[in-house]
């Protein structure tokens, strides 16, 4: 069986015999082993985080990033790459004329999209928009600058705003599963689902192994109304990640729905055998009583 390799760009997960990343296009070239569940690349793509649901009086915070016990609160890191702003003057870019007194518009755009990268590591969202916009207005073609100012303004509440720059990011680069996982996230978010099953499903087209965009297509497909979908879709999830225990809650809550109470007491079983010691095991142990059968107390004669 091959081993998988972390892509230096974006930090997806790829196959060893492959020359270039699946999600982000970028050649292989500093092939890393996978690391441990415990690691964490730092230039991943922005977390990829579903949403909550509602179980017996409890919510549970669903990721489908890396698997991974909980969510801390530091910022969730940005989908571009060090190796992509290592040089301040890109391929292609206009030679630096000395003596000029306008700097070259590719380097100042690469220039603030690292500030930004750096205000946003640290918190400051307000600074990364302000940098983010600069990179932006100094080169409107650059695909990592736009995805970067959409997902900042994601952040800050501000998703109808980030959609524009989604959108453009996707025109220039559509063969690119980033710029349409985070596009098809953000109509997720405004709550416009036919956009959002549609940008999923492109994304699972280029990545068609990455069960985050397996399980999100399927919660999008759940809110639309395509219950039948939505199942289909947790089942293709948990098969390319058997051990995200937040995937079965998910599929119970689907099971359920379609009033296949079997099915979904299996479901919540198997997260029990995933995570017996959660915070909320006893909650769904609570949940999962529900579906025993009632024993029936026979009547005492003459009564």
């Amino acid at each position: 069986m091959r081993e998988a390799v972390i892509c230096a760009a974006c930090g997806a997960k790829v196959r060893e015999d492959r020359l270039r990343c699946l999600r982000c296009g970028e050649a292989l070239v500093a092939r890393q082993k996978s690391a441990s569940k415990g690691g964490r690349n730092n230039w991943v793509t922005i977390g990829i985080v579903a949403g909550c649901l509602a179980l017996g009086g409890f919510s549970i915070l669903l990721v489908g990033g890396a698997p991974r016990k909980g969510v801390n609160g530091a910022p969730e890191p940005l989908q571009a790459s060090r190796t992509a702003v290592q040089s301040a003057r890109p391929a292609g870019a206009a030679p630096v004329v000395a003596g000029a007194v306008a700097p070259d518009p590719a380097a100042a755009s690469v220039s603030d999209m690292l500030a930004g990268q750096k205000a946003y590591e640290s918190g400051n969202l307000d600074a990364a928009l302000q940098r983010f916009q600069a990179a932006v207005d100094a080169n409107p073609n650059d695909v990592r600058s736009l995805s970067d100012l959409g997902q900042v303004l994601v952040r800050l509440g501000r998703t109808k705003d980030a959609i524009q720059y989604f959108d453009r990011a996707v025109q220039l680069s559509p063969a690119s599963w980033t710029y349409q996982f985070n596009r098809a996230r953000a109509y997720a978010q405004l709550q416009q689902w036919g956009q959002a099953v549609q940008g999923y499903r492109t994304a699972g087209q280029l990545f068609p192994d990455d069960y985050a965009t397996q399980y999100n297509l399927a919660k999008a497909l759940q809110s639309s109304g395509d219950l039948t979908g939505a199942i289909a879709g947790y089942e293709k999830a948990i098969q390319l990640a058997p051990g995200q225990s937040d995937f079965q809650l998910s599929y119970g809550l689907a099971l359920e729905s379609a009033n296949r109470p079997k099915d979904a007491a299996a479901a919540y079983r198997r997260y029990l055998e995933l995570e017996p010691q959660s915070p909320e095991a006893e909650k769904v142990k609570a949940h999962l009583a529900k579906f025993q059968p009632v024993a029936v107390t026979p009547a005492r004669v003459g009564s």
